[in-house]
């Protein structure tokens, strides 16, 4: 089987404030990107800026002609970002679509070319705000972000997965501030965010906080996909070189807290990062200001002859580099020195100990059939190999780690093999915890607990847990069609049991008490049966012979007067009657 083609990277650019130059950079990283993009998968601009739309006016007079219109027709006509939202609006209101399922449909329902408008550079699109006529204004204020998401709480995920698989780069210009809009471009969507500021307090404001909270939610939503950030000082005056160092590295006599050690501390702390030093990344990453773009939306890296090393297109190029090289911001050096960046030659490392040789050979040939391509020790360690440098080759090599881990506790090399992929953060962790190991056991490392888990119950080759490993691993959700099940059933003595389908639901409720907040998802891994009815008395007699019940009456009623321990026995003789073990409490 040929290898799957991995899906594109959503990268969100967001500022506190304005007028950091966010819209400007973006412009500059997509012309670079889509001269690099893969044959056949462009790059796609999102200008999410729905109350100040300005995306497109940096690429007036690079727009491919329309037929009958003039470029200021299409840019102020063409719809946008809010119409394909109207109309998925509209498409919900009908069909509550709380599924995975729903939201993929819905979304295929939709021709993305007829919102994109194609630009003169090659492999470039841009998908911007709406269409601007003088309903505007009322459309952006009025649209419920909220109660679509409470709606359809899948949509929005399946949205970016949707853009992804056409795009291979899909940048999104996002609303400043803390607003629905800038929470769901900065923690929903983006696998890398990237947080532009000036040197001033009112930028910095509010950004580092923005960065904690979204890290943090990532980190405890069902999305396996991990959020990078990278930080980028914009419009830097070299003509002022004592200001310049005061507000990268701090003054205490001007009171100046540096951004260099604000944004140090602040990865180290969201990505458990043994060390972070950024001393190598801002030297190389800083956009300079050059008057001449205060004036108009020219795109330096389309007008500038030149990229020497005082052009605003170097600066473009090297952050540019880093960006879609797969590592943090703390690992510039090793970017640098590689490009042009190569694409993996692993989809994932596995990471197992030998005590579970087994069960992990299981489930890694089952990823191997579905087309992954995967480091696997026995495979990629040939005899006499220097283990450690072995791993070390290994882990840079792939893009995942896949961390298995078993009732007997860490292997050998787990430890390190776990360390690398935290230094090099090329790599999302995704821990597998094996039959018999519980999501808070003791013998878990402390970089994982914190890390969604996928827990796998039954055998090697349990559907719905492949399927997840293997949307963690290439971040595209595989699509299943299950043979439908019944659904209810009933057993030989009448009793009545109805399908709890596999799936995702939201539990609590915005407005109730401290025990019902907040709204949260919650996913039934495997489909069961539950009885529908209570337990009757002349069910309860058919299986122990007798009939414990105070208030006696036809066979209908309910039993009662039974302890936890009756309940048990009567499961235990119930699945000897039915021959095998496959009633329990639901609880």
């Amino acid at each position: 089987m040929a290898p799957r083609q991995l899906p594109g990277q959503v990268i969100t650019f967001y500022s506190y404030k304005g007028g950091t130059g966010r819209s400007m950079a973006l412009a500059n990283v997509a012309c670079l990107l889509a001269q690099g993009a893969p044959s056949g998968k462009g790059v796609l601009m999102v200008d999410w800026d729905l109350e100040a739309p300005g995306l497109h006016r940096y690429f007036h007079g690079n727009l491919r002609p329309q037929a009958e219109q003039t470029e200021e027709e299409v840019l102020e006509k063409s719809p946008g970002l809010l119409d394909l939202f109207a109309e998925l609006d509209s498409a919900t209101q009908h069909d509550v679509g709380q599924t995975e399922e729903a939201a993929s449909a819905l979304l295929a329902s939709i021709t993305l070319k007829d919102f994109v408008l194609p630009t003169q550079i090659s492999a470039l699109h841009l998908l911007k705000a709406g269409r601007f006529d003088a309903t505007y204004p009322t459309r952006v204020n009025t649209f419920q972000w909220a109660a679509l998401y409470t709606r359809a709480p899948f949509l929005l995920r399946a949205f970016a997965e949707w853009l992804t698989a056409q795009y291979q780069y899909v940048l999104i210009d996002s609303r400043t501030g803390l607003t629905d809009v800038s929470g769901i471009c900065t923690m929903l969507l983006p696998e890398k965010l990237v947080v532009v500021f000036t040197p001033n307090r009112q930028s910095l404001t509010g950004l580092l906080d923005l960065v904690r909270r979204a890290t943090d939610y990532r980190r405890q939503a069902e999305d396996l996909r991990p959020l990078l950030a990278f930080p980028l000082p914009s419009r830097i005056e070299a003509a002022e070189p004592q200001l310049r160092e005061d507000w990268r590295l701090g003054n205490a006599e001007r009171g100046i807290v540096g951004y260099q050690p604000q944004f140090e501390a602040l990865l180290q702390e969201v990505y458990d990062l043994p060390e972070c030093h950024l001393e190598t990344y801002f030297d190389e990453v800083q956009i300079q200001h050059i008057p001449r773009y205060a004036y108009g939306e020219d795109i330096a890296v389309l007008v500038e002859r030149r990229s020497d090393r005082l052009s605003l297109t170097r600066s473009y190029e090297n952050f540019a580099e880093q960006l879609v090289g797969g590592s943090g911001p703390w690992d510039y050096g090793k970017i640098a020195a590689s490009t042009p960046v190569t694409p993996p030659l692993f989809d994932a490392y596995v990471s197992s100990s030998s005590a579970d040789r087994l069960p992990v050979q299981g489930i890694a040939d089952a990823l191997q059939a579905q087309g992954l391509r995967l480091w696997r020790f026995e495979e990629q360690v040939a005899p006499g190999e220097v283990i450690e440098q072995a791993i070390a080759q290994g882990i840079a090599q792939a893009k995942t780690l896949v961390f298995f881990l078993g009732s007997h506790g860490l292997g050998l090399w787990q430890e390190q093999e776990l360390l690398r992929a935290q230094q090099a953060n090329t790599q999302r962790i995704i821990p597998v915890l094996l039959p018999g190991v519980e999501p808070l056991s003791e013998s878990l490392p402390p970089a994982l607990r914190e890390r969604f888990m996928l827990q796998l119950h039954g055998q090697p080759d349990d559907a719905d847990v492949l399927d997840r490993l293997v949307w963690g691993i290439t971040g595209e959700r595989p699509s299943r069609t299950p043979v439908s099940p019944l659904q209810s059933v009933t057993n030989s003595i009448g009793m009545v049991f109805t399908l709890i389908p596999a799936g995702a639901f939201l539990m609590g409720w915005p407005d109730g008490g401290e025990d019902e907040r907040p709204v949260h998802s919650v996913r039934i891994s495997q489909a069961f049966y539950l009885g529908t009815y209570a337990v009757t008395q002349g069910q309860w007699e058919a299986v122990m012979g007798t009939n414990p019940s105070g208030f006696k009456g036809d066979g209908h009623l309910p039993v009662e007067e039974v302890s936890w321990e009756d309940v048990q026995a009567f499961i235990q003789q119930l699945n000897a009657r039915e021959g095998g073990t496959r009633y329990r409490l639901p609880t």
